[in-house]
């Protein structure tokens, strides 16, 4: 993507501003930093890497001070207000401020391929999407985990290798897929143009990412799919159970719910109480009868979750995911 319009005929060379939102978790950002210093870079490009934390006393200073040298150039902010779409939104606003031509994001809680950023650059240099996606592969328990935690790990990541495999089918065919922060480029000049920004309502909820990919299907953005540009997320300890996996599948499908659904109609209300009855019991019925393999644990609980999720929202129900 090297361009001679702005300054004559000399070669302009892209700034990618690489974004990462982070609160108390300073061994996960500390591997992360880890792998991207190690990562290959993007040919004929510049790197900043922005980190955001969201931790008012700056819990992470000394984590990212400590490995910064190893990084080229690096912004570390305290964002006081707290919030992951208000996080979002500032990362936004450094790469904006910098002059930044894309942005990328990861989790706090993954680490990158060693090639990831090359890939997702390179998609974004030869087919011109405007917002890139890519998949996020389940990385090894936490050392301390016990055996039930590593079963759920495992179904986990099955789980997951399903979904990339189905994102990547929709993608070459021009279906639907989902485009989330927890692994994707944002073309600046498009974003600029368009001036979407990520929901600051939805702090407790989730799902800004999400709604602000609505958002930019619906100001026309030519999506793109990388499916080789790989992040890797440890799942914590805390997250590790059964019981966590019906809840996530609960808020997030009121969460959900309310995006798609501004107004609720009688009609609305009987469709969703059928499908989330069918889903229901098909999903009792996964419990029993794994016919998706060790996926099946946590592909029903998540579905049972996501049934009882449309039933709450039906009732007034909201997501308090990230209370």
């Amino acid at each position: 993507m090297t361009d001679t319009g702005r300054y004559g005929d000399q070669p302009i060379i892209p700034l990618i501003a690489v974004a990462v939102l982070t609160y108390q978790r300073t061994d996960l950002l500390d591997k992360l930093l880890v792998a991207y210093a190690a990562m290959e870079k993007p040919r004929d490009a510049q790197l900043v890497l922005i980190v955001i934390d969201n931790d008012a006393s700056g819990s992470t200073r000394a984590t990212v001070e400590t490995r910064g040298t190893a990084f080229g150039e690096i912004r570390y902010i305290v964002e006081v207000r707290r919030g992951i779409p208000v996080g979002r939104n500032r990362a936004l606003d450094e790469a904006l401020g910098l002059g930044a031509d894309a942005m990328c994001f990861i989790d706090d809680d993954e680490y990158p391929d060693p090639q990831w950023l090359l890939r997702l650059v390179d998609c974004w240099r030869s087919t011109g999407a405007q917002l890139i996606g890519g998949p996020v592969e389940v990385a090894a328990p936490p050392a301390a985990a016990n055996a039930w935690q590593r079963l759920i790990n495992k179904s986990l990541a099955a789980r997951m290798i399903r979904k990339n495999r189905s994102s990547a089918r929709r993608a070459a065919r021009g279906g639907r897929y989902t485009v989330l922060t927890n692994n994707c480029l944002c073309a600046l000049e498009w974003q600029r143009r368009k001036g979407i920004r990520f929901d600051e309502s939805m702090i407790v909820a989730g799902g800004s990412d999400t709604a602000f990919f609505r958002a930019a299907l619906a100001a026309k953005v030519v999506p793109g799919w990388c499916p080789d540009a790989l992040v890797y997320e440890t799942t914590t300890l805390d997250r590790l159970s059964l019981a966590y996996q019906f809840f996530r599948g609960a808020e997030q499908s009121k969460a959900h719910f309310f995006m798609k659904n501004p107004t609720v109609s009688a009609p609305l209300v009987v469709i969703t109480l059928l499908v989330a009855a069918i889903r229901f019991v098909l999903a009792v019925l996964l419990l029993f009868i794994p016919v998706l393999g060790i996926s099946s644990p946590v592909k029903a609980v998540r579905s049972l979750g996501w049934s009882i999720g449309r039933v709450c929202a039906l009732l007034g129900g909201r997501s308090t995911l990230y209370k």
